[in-house]
């Protein structure tokens, strides 16, 4: 799995997105996929884009069925807060 954001340094009060990406390197399809990744301290769920079912009180982002040589992306919006650690991902 990557994870990425699209402003390391952002400003409290105002949005970032999170895009995890997960690629299935095979050899063969893999069933029932999940990732857990909680958003880190300092940062507060907002949604998310709807690929697979995400639950942002545990992190875990249930992807399902994903072919061999296959990736799928979770875009996550949260607000930056202005208490907690705020580190890159």
């Amino acid at each position: 799995m990557a994870k990425s954001v699209d402003n390391a340094t952002p400003t409290v009060g105002n949005n970032v997105v999170f895009t995890l990406t997960v690629t299935n390197n095979g050899p063969s399809a893999a069933a029932g996929v999940s990732v857990a990744d909680l958003l880190p301290n300092g940062y507060t769920y907002v949604s998310d884009n709807g690929a697979g079912a995400y639950v942002s009180g545990t992190g875990v982002w249930t992807i399902g069925n994903l072919a061999n040589g296959a990736s799928t992306s979770l875009l996550i919006t949260a607000t930056v807060n202005a208490t907690g650690t705020l580190p890159s991902p």
